[in-house]
C-alpha cells in the first residue's frame, strides 16, 4: 500500500503540464514594459530631433537678409511672420504639443551682420506609457534645444 502512495506522489511532483503557461504569465508583463519603453523613448528621440530641426530652421529664417518693398533691411525681431510663428506653423503638426519658441541674442534686436541670433525651442513631453511603470521618472519630461547663428 505504501509503495502505491509513494509512486503516486513521485509522479505528482514530476508533472509539468502547466509550466509553460505559468512562465508565459511571468514573462509577458516584463516584455510588454520593455516594448513600451522602447516605443516611448523612441518617440522622445524623434521629438527631440524635430525640435532641433525647428530651432535650426527658425535661426536660419531669422539670420537671412530680408528686405521690405522699398529695399530696406528688416530686423529679425520685425519679420513677418515672426520667428515664433514661422516655427509653430511649420512644426506644430509634427510635435506632440505646441512648442515654446524664444528668439534672443544681440542679432535679434540689432540685425547687424556677425551678431548672434539664438533660437530656443522647448516642450513638455508627457510620457505615453513609461511614466506609469517607472516610479522615479514622473509623468513628463522637459525637452530643450537651441541654435545660435550669425546674422548675415
Amino acid at each position: 500500500m505504501f509503495t502505491k502512495i509513494y509512486y503516486f506522489c513521485k509522479r505528482l511532483g514530476r508533472r509539468d503540464q502547466g509550466a509553460a503557461a505559468v512562465e508565459m504569465v511571468l514573462v509577458i508583463p516584463v516584455f510588454l514594459v520593455l516594448i513600451a519603453g522602447v516605443v516611448d523613448f523612441g518617440y522622445v528621440f524623434y521629438t527631440k530631433q524635430i525640435m532641433t530641426a525647428a530651432s535650426r530652421e527658425g535661426a536660419r529664417y531669422g539670420t537671412k537678409y530680408h528686405t521690405n518693398a522699398s529695399g530696406g533691411h528688416i530686423l529679425p525681431n520685425a519679420l513677418s511672420p515672426s520667428i515664433t510663428n514661422y516655427i509653430t506653423s511649420n512644426y506644430s503638426s509634427l510635435l506632440p504639443s505646441a512648442p515654446t519658441v524664444t528668439p534672443s541674442g544681440s542679432g535679434y534686436t540689432s540685425g547687424v551682420a556677425g551678431d548672434d541670433l539664438k533660437v530656443e525651442v522647448s516642450l513638455t513631453y508627457n510620457w505615453l506609457m513609461v511614466g506609469t511603470f517607472i516610479p522615479g521618472l514622473g509623468s513628463s519630461i522637459n525637452l530643450n534645444t537651441s541654435t545660435t547663428m550669425k546674422v548675415e
